[in-house]
């Protein structure tokens, strides 16, 4: 069987030079008669392009004065001056900032739960911050210490899920395997050491996990007796043996004996009356008589 071929003629210039102009004369017609709402998109498009751009820098200008007053805020270290930056520029940045540096100041002041109601208003009202991962962490550690280790444990595990690669991931890693750790469950605990050791190899905790680590290797430490308290030492009179020399009798100290005897007058000695005793006559001794008046004038 024999095919033809079948070609389809070029067209001729002729025709082609026709075609254009058509079409031109049809794009021309088209302009003419959308002219109007042609301006207006454009006018339309530009006025929003100027609306975005004044828009964009006034917003940065709040943000600069906002940032301005936090950082005055901050200079000052008052609670109310903190407060001020929340009124005055509710929603930015540096209003959350604020919410933060006044949950830090309330624990300084030793105002436990008035902190931990500042954080939780952090994390309700500014998901969305930069910072939201610590105040999260913040909330963890709060109820860490307090001793409410369930809701510890569920804030711990959502500053990881916030920043699966944050800074505070591997620190929230160690204290949920402390939290097993002090719920007796020393397995659990080593495997949480453990990723924070090897899953975050340069993170700023990384000491902190190696350390916890090796003392789990260890385990518990050896329980040791107490020792017996000591014998009282024994009085001078109840030392013996050759190894103690006599106290010398030239020292400087003396014995109590000697102290008391020293101290005890010794009694005098009775010395003999001039007077006799009784009737009795002195021996040997012969009373001179009376001399008469006579001899006494001789």
């Amino acid at each position: 069987m024999s095919s033809k071929s079948t070609e389809t003629p070029d067209p001729e210039p002729e025709e082609i030079e026709s075609l254009a102009a058509s079409e031109a004369a049809d794009v021309v017609d088209a302009l003419n008669k959308n002219r109007t709402r042609i301006f207006a998109g454009i006018i339309a498009a530009a006025v929003a392009i100027c609306v975005i751009l004044v828009g964009g820098q006034m917003q940065k200008q709040k943000h600069l004065e906002a940032a301005a007053a936090y950082t005055a805020a901050i200079d000052k270290n008052e609670i109310a001056a903190l407060d001020a930056v929340l009124v005055n520029f509710p929603a930015s940045i540096p209003a959350g900032n604020a919410l933060l540096s006044k949950a830090e100041l309330l624990l300084d002041q030793g105002k436990q739960q008035d902190a931990l109601s500042t954080i939780e208003k952090f994390v309700s009202e500014f998901p969305q911050h930069p910072r939201y991962a610590q105040g999260l962490f913040g909330m963890a550690n709060l109820y860490h210490v307090s001793g409410d280790n369930e809701k510890a444990k569920i804030y711990y595990e959502e500053t990881i899920e916030a920043q699966p690669d944050g800074e505070l991931t591997p620190f929230s890693k160690i204290r949920l395997g402390d939290l097993a750790l002090e719920a007796g469950d020393a397995v659990e605990a080593d495997q949480l050491y453990q990723k924070s050791y090897t899953e975050h190899p340069e993170n700023p905790f990384y000491s902190v996990a190696e350390q916890k680590i090796s003392l789990l290797a260890i385990g518990d430490p050896p329980t040791v007796p107490r020792p017996d308290p000591p014998k009282p030492e024994p009085t001078p009179e109840e030392e013996t043996g050759e190894d103690t020399p006599a106290p010398m009798a030239d020292e400087k100290k003396p014995n109590k004996e000697k102290a008391a005897k020293a101290g005890t007058p010794k009694p005098e000695a009775k010395q003999p009356s001039s007077k006799p005793k009784g009737n009795a006559k002195s021996k040997g001794v012969k009373k001179p008589k009376a001399k008469s008046t006579t001899e006494k004038a001789e």
